[in-house]
């Protein structure tokens, strides 16, 4: 792995990374860890933030600058003021909670690829030979060479074509009708959902985001599997008006005594949903052998700004 010095970047790249280093504070570094790759797909760049570093490893060499600008802007993203997701909570069982943590990720990120195809657009990163190549990698990626059973695989190309109708901007929508149908027909379900409102909005990305992963877990149901559980399990970043902030607790949230344990301590988690919704917002650091009754008409009178203060719980306003 080597880094990559700013001199051997393009004028567009250290224009992006100077935006991101001084709007967040922030140092980028940038490496180059080249491998052999048959089709381009968007995992050929990965990031990691630690402090204020973001180290950025890329490794298609061939589409290094698509590749780069690309992470970039979801990077930016990731640092902007955009919900986001996470996960105090645990069944237990590794496997399950990894696969609801993969799900919810590959959601988020296509709901993100709305934005970043916007700037890769305007910026000229993204090119018709680009567009071109990453179809194929999507084509690859529908007939993977893994034996799974009938659901599962509609499960799993539901995903991939979900991206690939985002991302690759409606091109193989017939084609892939005709040989996925199935597929096709849920992931166009979550395509209408990511396209029916404006995305850079917090607060619409954070109803598209729970509304996607909602139609998701229906898709699981439908098909007689067991649900995921996305709405104990994952808090999302609540996205609030100044005057509900100022409400009481019970006003709009509603502690729920989780299924899943606290990663932290091993006992009972309690969750904050939210009443429109039902989507934990955070997991509360709280003792279970004080929830009592009492407890709880305590509680629910606290305003919602004093709750988030004292949870150090991440919120928008809108």
């Amino acid at each position: 792995m080597k880094q990559i010095e700013k001199s051997n970047l393009s004028t567009n790249i250290v224009e992006q990374v100077q935006k991101i280093e001084q709007e967040y504070n922030k140092k980028i570094e940038i490496y180059s860890d080249y491998s052999a790759h048959d089709y381009l797909t968007l995992d050929q760049a990965s990031h990691e933030i630690k402090g204020d570093v973001v180290k950025v490893i890329i490794t298609n060499e061939k589409y290094s600058e698509f590749v780069l600008a690309h992470e970039l802007y979801h990077i930016a993203l990731e640092l902007s003021d955009e919900p986001s997701i996470s996960c105090a909570v645990t069944s237990g069982k590794p496997d399950y909670d990894g696969r609801i943590l993969a799900i919810a990720n590959s959601v988020f990120e296509t709901l993100e690829h709305i934005s970043v195809l916007k700037s890769q657009k305007a910026d000229g990163t993204y090119t018709d030979e680009i567009k071109e190549e990453y179809l194929k990698g999507i084509e690859v990626a529908l007939n993977p060479k893994v034996s799974l059973d009938l659901a599962n695989m509609r499960f799993y190309r539901t995903l991939i074509i979900f991206d690939g109708i985002i991302f690759g901007e409606h091109a193989q929508d017939d084609k892939w009708k005709d040989e996925f149908p199935t597929s096709f027909k849920y992931a166009d379900k979550l395509v209408k959902i990511a396209e029916a409102h404006d995305l850079s909005d917090a607060f619409h990305f954070r109803r598209a985001l729970v509304n996607a992963l909602d139609a998701y877990n229906e898709i699981i149901l439908s098909n007689g599997y067991e649900g995921l559980g996305y709405h104990e399990f994952l808090n999302i970043t609540p996205v609030l008006s100044e005057r509900q902030l100022r409400l009481s607790l019970n006003q709009v949230y509603q502690v729920k005594h989780s299924a899943f344990k606290n990663r932290a301590t091993g006992k009972d988690a309690f969750v904050l949903l939210g009443i429109n919704d039902g989507q934990s917002v955070t997991t509360l650091d709280i003792d279970p052998a004080k929830v009592t009754p009492e407890f709880y008409k305590a509680f629910y009178q606290y305003k919602i700004i004093d709750v988030f203060e004292k949870e150090e719980v991440k919120y928008l306003t809108r």
